[in-house]
């Protein structure tokens, strides 16, 4: 599934163009004129067309948060939904080549329609004693692992937990869906759970992971 930004800018694109031409075709007099821009106008839209969903595709964004520190990070957005409410959502890999393993994480809103977050939180948390699992839609394989939690900054929750990177052995042409799943602290609360449809090409990602896979 991609990005809710992504679409909107796909969307965006595609509406600028067809504006455009259609402005060519409107102040533009005379019958061969006319035909000849509307041939460029067909064109430009099909290319408009073509553009969005490249816009659209969900992809990795790389980033090295302290340039002088081997610290690098990999995200991916994609959506959170607990019952019928849905969210927005990140899905980060972080490497320290130096201080591994390979560390995940879920980002999200603090405000998930009731679903409290907070048992969560700090030493002491449910993810001490219980585990989350990371999956691929339409696969039986999987992993379970405990995790921590905490605000950010800005107000979102934090769910991270160590990985050995298993996902990657996991994607196909027909397996491209990763799915985090958290009980809540409650019955009544349900489940959390996470979607990120992975890009055709996760060798960003990869890149990032390498140095921290395979060691604890």
């Amino acid at each position: 599934m991609a990005s809710a930004s992504a679409l909107a800018a796909g969307k965006v694109v595609m509406a600028g163009i067809l504006l455009q031409c259609a402005a060519i075709v409107v102040e533009t007099g005379g019958q061969e004129k006319r035909v000849t821009l509307f041939y460029r106008w067909m064109a430009g839209c099909a290319g408009g067309l073509m553009l969005g969903p490249a816009l659209a595709a969900p992809q990795w964004t790389v980033s090295k948060p302290y340039p002088d520190k081997p610290l690098q990070v990999a995200s991916l957005d994609g959506e959170a939904t607990v019952g019928r409410s849905r969210f927005p959502a990140m899905l980060e890999l972080a490497c320290r080549a130096d201080s591994p393993p390979l560390r995940m994480s879920l980002h999200v809103s603090d405000q998930l329609g009731g679903w409290d977050v907070r048992p969560f939180e700090g030493p002491g948390g449910l993810g001490e004693r219980r585990k989350l699992k990371l999956g691929m839609a339409g696969l039986r394989r999987g992993t379970d692992s405990h995790f921590a939690g905490w605000y950010e900054a800005d107000g979102r929750f934090v769910f991270e937990w160590p990985s050995q990177g298993e996902f990657f052995a996991w994607q196909s042409s027909t397996h491209k869906e990763l799915l985090v799943t958290i009980d809540g602290a409650s019955r009544k609360h349900g489940k959390l759970e996470a979607r990120f449809t992975l890009p055709p090409s996760s060798q960003a990602a990869l890149a990032v992971a390498l140095p921290c896979m395979g060691k604890k």
